[in-house]
């Protein structure tokens, strides 16, 4: 059956929000990327005490030398109030943490296609998704993936190795799948570049209507890139990111062989734009250089890192008819 995984690494991490995913995330994103707010200058001046004498006549001492006085602890208190009111001015900078692949939730902006982003610092995720039909079949099926990032895609290069099983036994043997590999790198806080191979090393099981074969295109090799614009410095507000996704590649992302042929050559061009259109919501549409698709992502939880993906794909007529998928990631730092 035709790949549904989103090869993005999570497009849940790099969001909008990042500039990872989910925007990104992603609050990466995208790996997310920050922007601190900057923190008034407090100090706090003491007067210092001059002894008197005692007896008028007799003349007084010298003063002791001032000596640098701390602050009491209702001046330190007052200044931890000072700068925590500083951080939750509205209008002051939101830290968008997208140098980072922390693990919070941000909405992704890719449904298929692979982004510049990806996963690093031992990042692990984890992907599950389901279609309603596969392509010219009437039947449903499922895929799933696992993955991890290593590396420091800031500082060097990040590499995502993940493995995905391409089936839950109705398109071929349960089990059946594939490795997928990535190597990417940011440039700057909201641009990421990729190069990447998919399905590089099989493994396969018989059973389903394919046998022990697959219907996953041979050589899919990509490069891309991702560019986060950021439309509004608060990533509170509404449509506050725009991330747009180019790239070219071949396999998979060559128009499909109606005769099944699994060896197609050449290269093909697609894309994608997602627009963060509330914090946990992004809207996206892409070209896979096969068909159009388009769906919205959803980070539903704060401070669980979970995306849900509904879209629709083959809208253009790439198949036999647009079909509904659903996808679903988590990912966590260890």
């Amino acid at each position: 059956m035709k790949q549904l995984l989103c090869y993005v690494s999570c497009c849940w991490m790099l969001s909008l929000s990042t500039a990872t995913a989910s925007y990104a995330s992603s609050e990466v994103k995208p790996r997310i990327n920050a922007v601190n707010a900057d923190a008034a200058n407090l100090q706090i001046t003491t007067t210092p005490v001059v002894l008197k004498g005692i007896l008028a006549q007799v003349p007084p001492p010298p003063p002791p030398a001032p000596t640098p006085a701390s602050p009491a602890n209702s001046d330190s208190k007052d200044l931890k109030e000072q700068l925590n009111n500083i951080k939750n001015t509205p209008g002051a900078p939101v830290e968008d943490k997208f140098t980072t692949y922390q693990p919070k939730a941000s909405p992704s902006f890719s449904i298929f296609n692979p982004v510049g982003f990806g996963a690093d610092n031992n990042l692990v995720f984890f992907s599950l998704s389901y279609q309603n039909r596969t392509r010219f079949t009437q039947k449903s099926d499922g895929e799933a993936g696992i993955g991890i990032g290593l590396g420091d895609a800031v500082n060097a290069v990040g590499v995502e190795l993940s493995y995905s099983l391409n089936s839950f036994g109705t398109s071929t043997g349960f089990g059946s799948g594939a490795f997928n590999a990535k190597v990417h790198r940011r440039l700057g806080e909201d641009t990421a570049v990729a190069i990447g191979w998919n399905q590089f090393a099989k493994i396969q099981f018989g059973g389903g209507q394919n046998g022990p074969g697959s219907d996953y295109p041979n050589n899919s090799y990509y490069a891309v890139g991702t560019k986060i614009f950021r439309t509004r410095e608060d990533i509170n507000q509404a449509f506050s990111r725009v991330a747009v996704t180019a790239g070219v590649g071949s396999g998979v992302f060559l128009p499909s062989d109606p005769n099944g042929g699994l060896d197609r050559t050449g290269l093909n061009v697609f894309g994608s734009l997602g627009v963060r259109v509330a914090r946990p919501v992004s809207a996206i549409v892409e070209w896979t250089g096969d068909d159009l698709g388009a769906g919205i992502s959803i980070a539903p939880f704060d401070n669980f890192p979970l995306v849900i993906t509904p879209a629709v794909r083959d809208i253009t007529g790439g198949g036999d008819g647009a079909r509904f998928i659903l996808g679903a990631s988590v990912a966590f730092n260890f």
